[in-house]
């Protein structure tokens, strides 16, 4: 295969390229299997999505073709009929590949040029001139339709403007028609409105030609965008197919291997009692927020990004200071920025950003689901690992965590597969208030459907569950009712199963109206 470039002509008439092909992939961590012999076409000018289940085989598979990770002996890769040179970042930077992760490795205290210029060169003479630099960067930013203020510090943009600018510096990093853009969960961190800022760009960069590799969980962004998808599962290639040749529950059934069920409709009842109480709460850009979480209920948060959805919830756990107001759970009152004294009274919490704020990566999985209720031998009352252990494994099995191995590092996980262990660790408490802010970022289906399960569980069992979150899919699946926040108060409440496009018209409608 070294060497060729297979092209073809379509049933259309066209000619078609492959741009990069990969044959026989496969790698083993500890013996055990990550990708077994994974084939993978992409066409020029196309946008191909690789969709698969947390610890699928997708992250292996990218940093493969980034030379982080050497494959076993008879895998190929060929970038434009050129064979790729494995184990080797600059190798893989030469022959096209540009990788953009959700770390964008953009410098947020330099200007967009000088973010722009990063990992290239200036001009030939031994002075910079920022005019004619600035110059260029408006230029190169108007050629994707970008109206940015090239001298605009990166820490002032939006989050779809940094990944746009990420993107652009790729792109024109010698990227060309010759290589191929690998984008890693490039909407992760992005609010809905945002969105499609990105899809705009993505279009535009394929009518120029440029071959996009397009990672994601979210199935509407597949349709929006692809033109075919590969589906991986347990580590192997179980499909390639036109994106109109398959519908949203045919991805599901591929990445999950199994037909998928009908969710029951809920039983909300109203003679639930009220577990938690937040009344008049006022802090961030949150302002005079009351609600109450009863017994038995799933209740939902969202809004536009910024109208105060996503600083409810740690302003009633206590991780941040409120200025105003009172918050009780089963009756007793809980003191203003005390997180301990929360989670002492029933109440459990995972942020938004679970890397840095829900988990310890440097620990074992079983550390990270122990360390609120540790386990003690009964009479000498030392740590009892054993126990800690038998307790970590049943809650790997309950939640499907991959790898099923407790004293995995937590770092080792995949983005999903960390979530999971967290929420673990949250419902072995089994607190009466379970508090969630975008509890399901960066988790594939498979893994939302197990987190939606035990949450349906604990509210079964009696806790109240508040989700907050910008999936207004997510809250039209999950809840039993919706508060809908604009200038940091809930202007409308949703009760029983809501259209996601309700849900959300409600934010937008206020938003326009507002403006």
């Amino acid at each position: 295969m070294s060497g060729e470039r297979i092209d073809f002509v379509d049933s259309g008439g066209e000619m078609v390229i492959e741009q990069l092909l990969a044959r026989d992939v496969s790698m083993y961590f500890a013996g055990q299997r990550a990708l077994d012999q994974v084939d993978l076409t992409l066409r020029r000018g196309e946008v191909h999505a690789l969709l698969g289940a947390n610890g699928s085989g997708k992250s292996t598979l990218i940093k493969v073709l980034a030379g982080y990770h050497n494959p076993e002996p008879g895998a190929e890769v060929t970038i434009a009929g050129e064979p790729l040179a494995f184990g080797s970042a600059r190798s893989s930077h030469l022959a096209g590949l540009r990788f953009i992760h959700q770390d964008l490795g953009l410098i947020d205290t330099l200007d967009v040029t000088e973010n722009l210029k990063l990992g290239g060169s200036y001009g030939q003479t031994w002075w910079l001139s920022h005019r004619k630099e600035r110059t260029e960067a408006r230029a190169m930013l108007r050629k994707y339709g970008l109206e940015i203020d090239p001298g605009m510090p990166v820490a002032a943009l939006s989050a779809a403007q940094k990944s746009m600018i990420a993107i652009i510096r790729a792109v024109e990093d010698g990227l060309a028609n010759e290589g191929v853009l690998v984008l890693d969960e490039p909407t992760a961190s992005l609010p809905p409105e945002e969105v499609h800022q990105l899809m705009d760009l993505l279009k535009a960069l394929k009518a120029q030609g440029v071959t996009i590799l397009y990672v994601t969980h979210r199935l509407a962004e597949v349709f929006t965008i692809a033109d075919r998808v590969t589906v991986l599962r347990d580590g192997q290639r179980v499909a390639t197919e036109a994106i109109g040749a398959v519908d949203a529950d045919g991805l599901v059934e591929l990445i999950l291997g199994k037909k998928l069920e009908k969710r029951e409709e809920s039983s909300r009842s109203d003679t639930w009692n009220p577990v938690l109480v937040a009344d008049r709460v006022s802090g961030e850009n949150v302002v005079d927020f009351s609600f109450t979480g009863h017994s038995g209920e799933i209740l939902g948060i969202t809004g536009l990004v910024g109208s105060g959805y996503e600083s409810i919830l740690g302003l009633v756990y206590g991780s941040l200071m409120r200025d105003s107001g009172n918050v009780t759970i089963l009756g007793k009152q809980i003191a203003a920025g005390s997180p301990r004294l929360a989670i002492r009274s029933g109440i459990s919490y995972s942020p938004a950003d679970r890397r840095r704020l829900g988990a310890f990566l440097g620990w074992s999985v079983r550390e990270n689901l122990t360390i609120p209720k540790l386990n003690y031998a009964r009479i000498t009352q030392r740590l009892s690992q054993r126990a800690e252990s038998a307790e970590a494994r049943d809650w790997i099995a309950r939640l499907d965590i991959r790898p099923n191995r407790a004293e995995a590092v937590l770092s080792d996980l995949s983005g999903g597969n960390q979530q999971k262990v967290v929420i673990a660790r949250m419902l072995r408490c089994q607190p009466a208030a379970l508090l969630l802010d975008e509890p399901t970022v960066g988790v594939d289906a498979g893994a939302k459907s197990a987190i939606y399960s035990e949450l349906r569980d604990a509210a079964s069992d009696g806790a109240t569950v508040i989700v907050s979150s910008s999936d207004v899919e997510e809250l039209a699946e999950l809840c039993d009712r919706v508060l809908v926040v604009a200038e940091g108060s809930p202007i409308r409440e949703l009760v029983g199963r809501q259209s996601p496009v309700d849900i959300a018209r409600i934010s937008l409608n206020y938003n326009e109206r507002a403006g």
